[in-house]
């Protein structure tokens, strides 16, 4: 009697363990095949997306050659349905004509994910720029500090957002025009008058009542050259890790921007100082 209840119980207790090692098996499986299907629609949303919004070479690249493909299958198919050849040939023309719309879609593409690559490109090395300093101290710690030059960097990349801000009133944008033309103004070069040039030019025309949507070119324009102005070393000295040149840091500032004369050390100067 004791042996068949002892026996028992362990067939109980087997079948209680291998029932609870079914179901971990039966829920690893599940969790298993749950992170494959969502491996998988990241695959394919990934997939989808490189197509519909291109932004590397590699993406143009496949669909350059995914064009190209459909276009070998859909000539294959013009030739196999034995048409005439006046048939064949406007078929041929309509297939021309889908490629080029292709085409020109793929170069739409191309322009915008340039342009929104060179923005992310500027934002990051704008804020390395601006990054403080990792200073080792002599009980092991590290703390970060800002120094005149980093603090400069920040300044001129606070600028630079400024100027690139959409839908701002006409006060908002004059003000930051100021404070562009006068940091600008600290120096004498070739680079820098025309910088004060192109604020001056959008200033009179807004002034003017000028609609701001026709100034986006030449607002444009002052971006850019403002961004020439924070990548050149002698403005903004943090820019020198930055920049890709073979020649000697005294000739690339002699080569590009001349003999400037800074008016004063405007790193030292607060960004929204009173003038």
């Amino acid at each position: 009697m004791i042996q068949r209840f002892a026996r028992g119980a362990a067939a109980r207790r087997r079948a209680r363990r291998l029932r609870k090692l079914k179901q971990e098996r039966d829920e690893f499986a599940g969790e298993l095949e749950r992170q494959q299907q969502h491996e998988q629609e990241e695959k394919r949303k990934y997939a989808v997306n490189r197509r519909m919004h291109p932004r590397t070479q590699e993406d143009f690249d496949l669909l350059h050659e995914e064009l190209e493909a459909w276009r070998v299958q859909e000539t294959r198919k013009i030739k196999d349905r034995g048409m005439d050849s006046e048939e064949e040939l406007a078929a041929l023309q309509q297939l021309l004509h889908k490629e080029t719309k292709l085409l020109q879609t793929i170069d739409r593409l191309k322009n915008v994910a340039d342009t929104e690559n060179r923005e992310m490109h500027v934002h990051a090395t704008l804020s390395r720029m601006s990054e403080p300093k990792s200073w080792d101290l002599s009980n092991g710690a590290k703390v970060l500090v800002h120094t005149p030059f980093t603090t400069r960097a920040k300044q001129m990349m606070q600028l630079y957002f400024a100027t690139t801000l959409p839908l701002v009133s006409i006060e908002e944008r004059m003000d930051v025009l100021l404070h562009v033309k006068w940091t600008a103004k600290e120096y004498d070069c070739e680079l820098t008058r025309q910088l004060v040039n192109l604020i001056d030019r959008e200033a009179d025309l807004l002034n003017r009542g000028r609609n701001q949507k026709t100034l986006e070119g030449l607002r444009k324009r002052i971006s850019n050259t403002l961004l020439d102005f924070i990548e050149t070393p002698e403005f903004n000295p943090e820019a020198s890790r930055f920049v890709i040149a073979k020649e000697k840091p005294d000739a690339y500032i002699y080569a590009h921007v001349g003999s400037a004369t800074s008016l004063e050390q405007t790193w030292k100067k607060p960004l929204y100082s009173t003038i």
